[in-house]
């Protein structure tokens, strides 16, 4: 039975300028349903989705990441954290969810495109808004009905996390992942209060959302279609100028904290060549290059963004490509915190001009930085020629 004490939604109803909705929580930390309605039987085949999520290849498991993206998590959803289990899903694209029974789902993707805690809390504050109000049940709810399959296993897979389904099937999926205009404004201003309680700025989550709608439109001109994100969330000019007005209204003295810049950094930094690599395994290098110019401002470390530029004219290998890539390789290998692999593309890039000798001085510059590598005997056989 959906009981929640009256001194409990007292205690969670939010204190907004006349003329916002009713933003109180429609579900008190610890909820669970009862048997009178669909909603159990739901919870009970997400279970059997989460396991399968548990088994994924792409689940993250380093440690870092997963306390990073936690501690983020449980700041921005404070009493509701112990009602959610959280995974750091291995997929390039900038999402999050969460779905009706606590799953939260962070894409590697949307690790990538914050530039700040305060930018991760918006997300999460966000998806927090729609598990609150119950939005999450409602659509899948939808979801459910309007597929050919009833298992909510089944569409779990192809519609919340992307594990182990081709990108075009999601995309194909994407009018039944969306929320309504109603839900969505909802869980803006909702999210944003959640951010203030917390402690992170408010003010962070208008910025995201129109870093999203400029990655988009720049990557849309460069030849790239919009992200899986902006097709199930819309994020419209007007979204923007609500949420930034709600926050003015509502949260006037927020301003941003520089260690929450600086966390963020620093896990980028550590983990930047798993991050993107998978980003240049998208092959959509329009919105690969709107990432690098994004995280070259950030700080990111130089050499590392000098290489994965190289990367992205290696693999894009248009006229002109392998000399720009030769370029931001060499910037790569010869910086303060030169970047090993730099020193092996180069030697393969060298190799395939049939100019041995640079092929081979960058080789043997990659083994005296990378002594125990994988491709060591591969390396020596091409230094071994003549």
């Amino acid at each position: 039975m959906r009981c929640i004490a009256i001194a409990t939604l007292l205690l969670l109803s939010l204190s907004l300028k006349a003329g916002d909705a009713d933003l109180t929580p429609k579900i008190p930390p610890g909820y669970k349903p009862d048997g009178a309605n669909d909603e159990k039987g739901m919870w009970l085949e997400l279970e059997e989705y989460e396991r399968a999520i548990q088994r994924s290849p792409l689940l993250v498991k380093d440690p870092y990441i997963n306390a990073y993206v936690r501690d983020v998590t449980c700041r921005v959803t404070g009493e509701y954290c112990a009602d959610l289990r959280i995974y750091v899903i291995r997929n390039p694209y900038f999402n999050a969810s969460m779905t009706a029974n606590g799953i939260v789902q962070v894409w590697t993707g949307l690790l990538l495109r914050v530039s700040s805690e305060d930018e991760l809390a918006a997300v999460l504050g966000h998806e927090l808004a729609h598990y609150t109000q119950l939005h999450t049940m409602d659509r899948l709810r939808r979801t459910t009905k309007a597929a050919t399959s009833g298992s909510i296993f089944d569409m779990g897979l192809l519609v919340l996390t992307g594990v182990s389904v081709p990108v075009g099937q999601l995309t194909a999926l994407a009018s039944l992942m969306a929320y309504s205009r109603g839900d969505e404004s909802e869980a803006d201003l909702l999210g944003a209060k959640f951010m203030a309680d917390a402690g992170y700025d408010p003010h962070a989550a208008a910025d995201l959302w129109k870093k999203i709608v400029d990655e988009d439109a720049n990557a849309v001109a460069k030849g790239t279609e919009p992200g899986l994100f902006s097709k199930t969330h819309p994020s419209s000019a007007d979204r923007i100028v609500e949420l930034n007005r709600f926050v003015d209204e509502n949260f006037p003295e927020a301003t941003a904290d520089p260690a929450n810049k600086q966390s963020h950094l620093d896990m980028l930094n550590a983990y930047y060549l798993m991050l993107m690599e998978d980003q240049i395994d998208t092959n959509r290098f329009g919105r690969t290059e709107v990432l690098l110019d994004r995280h070259r401002q950030m700080g990111v470390q130089e050499e590392l963004v000098h290489f994965f530029h190289g990367e992205m004219y290696r693999q894009r290998d248009e006229a002109g490509d392998m000399e720009f890539a030769i370029k931001a390789y060499t910037l790569a290998a010869q910086g303060d915190n030169p970047v090993p692999d730099a020193y092996r593309n180069l030697g393969y890039i060298y190799l395939k001009q049939d100019n041995l000798p640079q092929a081979q001085y960058n080789f043997r510059q990659y083994l005296e930085l990378e002594p125990d590598a994988d491709d060591r005997a591969m390396i020596e056989f091409y230094l071994n020629e003549d």
